[in-house]
């Protein structure tokens, strides 16, 4: 049910009674973005209360960041809360919180709390970006069935979406860098407070997102949206494990392909399995689709969009992110430590994907809240098949001020009937990265045999 807190305004109005797959919206909606929406489809202006504010493109990162590679400064590092929930208060502000987030204070009363930031929209993407998100407007289209994007390129397919699936295939894709080499931790935080480390690269090239490219090349090329290559470091029974990944754009007619290389057989096999609700990663505790929130192909779940609201999200978490506590302090029993996280008060699109009768997963159902600005799922509602809610995802992010523009970052998963949760991609204890967008890899770099080579280095 739609709650009343969900925005009537004109043109989240219009969008909610608009039918059918096509996204193509009509010339005289797309010349609102840059205009009353920002080139990638969120409101420009702030909300009456004044508690949102407008998108400032103007933001310019703090003096004392020293470039691509290295530590994000915090440009609010001054700033307090405003005020902070916790279970005690909980109740007063459940309008601007999803069920997941409530169950987190039931949950641990006495250690969960959210402390609230004045909220900030600063910042842009590159020109790039912009324009061809602006472009996609009226140029893309899903494929026929929903579970593929047909004529996009270089931005969210559907700045303006019209239904949930065009929301679910903008995913995580506000922008990001053509080539990237990140090396991150992943923590399972067992109910007792104790760890599970592991460490991986991750080498990813997106001709998707590829600046020197066109449409037109991407297309004629036909290669995949991306290319990536996982290397596991830790724990030491996983070290040597590698794994290859081609994500196409439209996987109606080409599905994901993967391949991995295991030390022990010293063989690359096709690994068919990277996709759906197959467990995956550190102690196989997050199935593939539930990774950064919804990953992968739609066509299980019909896919619902319920408009936008506001809630408080995870957002500018430099704090977390460069937070020198050991990991103990860091990532405590239940949860991280909610005197290193940041909330805010944001819009998001609420999108509702329900399990197709003939179809079987280990999610029914999936309540997604989409930050306007970013098109990052950050927070994330999983329920098991008896409707009991079951898993709460939130996703860090900030303004990464190199790419430019708003991403994700670490990824919380929680566990409420185990109590224990996974933490994806922590850049803390990381000393510095590879620059974006250098020493770019090949194509034929993100071949098979590459595995091989990278197993026995």
């Amino acid at each position: 049910m739609i709650k009343k807190s969900l925005l009537a305004g004109s043109i989240v109005g219009a969008l909610i009674t608009a039918t059918g797959l096509s996204a193509k919206v009509t010339p005289e909606e797309a010349a609102k973005l840059g205009k009353e929406l920002t080139p990638v489809g969120a409101i420009r202006a702030g909300n009456a209360e004044g508690t949102i504010p407008a998108w400032n493109p103007d933001f310019k990162p703090p003096a004392n960041y020293k470039g691509s590679g290295s530590e994000y400064p915090d440009p609010y590092a001054d700033e307090k809360p405003l005020f902070t929930i916790t279970a005690a208060n909980v109740d007063k502000h459940k309008d601007k919180l999803s069920p997941g987030q409530v169950k987190l204070f039931e949950t641990y009363p006495e250690t969960f709390k959210m402390h609230i930031y004045p909220s900030h929209r600063d910042g842009s993407y590159s020109d790039f970006i912009q324009k061809n998100t602006v472009l996609n407007a009226t140029r893309a289209t899903l494929s026929e069935g929903g579970n593929g994007v047909k004529n996009a390129f270089g931005g969210a397919p559907f700045p303006i979406p019209t239904n949930g699936e065009q929301v679910a295939w903008n995913l995580n894709q506000g922008g990001t860098a053509f080539f990237d080499v990140l090396t991150t931790n992943t923590v399972v935080v067992y109910r007792d407070g104790s760890h599970l480390v592991g460490k991986r690269k991750v080498t990813t090239r997106a001709p998707y997102f590829d600046p020197s490219s066109s449409i037109e090349t991407f297309q004629g090329s036909n290669s995949p949206r991306l290319y990536q290559i996982v290397e596991r470091f830790l724990p030491s029974r996983d070290k040597g494990k590698s794994i290859l990944v081609h994500e196409p754009a439209d996987q109606s007619v080409n599905p994901r392909s993967a391949w991995s290389y295991t030390p022990g057989v010293r063989r690359v096999r096709r690994a068919p399995t990277v996709a759906y609700d197959s467990p995956q990663g550190l102690g196989n505790f997050n199935p593939v689709d539930s990774s950064y929130g919804f990953n992968g192909a739609t066509d299980k779940y019909d896919w619902k969009l319920l408009g936008k609201t506001e809630l408080y999200i995870p957002y500018n978490s430099y704090k977390f992110e460069n937070a020198e506590e050991p990991m103990d302090q860091l990532l405590t029993a239940g949860h991280a430590n909610p005197d290193l996280m940041r909330y805010e008060l944001h819009r998001v699109w609420k999108v509702e994907a329900t399990l197709k009768a003939d179809e079987r997963n280990v999610f029914k159902t999936r309540v997604l809240y989409v930050d306007e600005d970013s098109w990052v799922p950050s927070i994330v509602d999983l329920y098991d098949g008896r409707d009991v809610l079951w898993r709460v995802t939130m996703l860090n992010s900030i303004n990464m001020f190199d790419l430019p523009g708003v991403k994700r970052r670490a990824s919380m998963y929680h566990d409420l009937l185990s109590r224990e949760y996974l933490v994806d991609t922590l850049n803390n204890y990381i000393d510095s990265q590879q620059p974006i967008n250098t020493n770019v890899k090949d194509v034929a770099y993100f071949k098979p045999g590459t595995l091989r080579k990278l197993g026995v280095r």
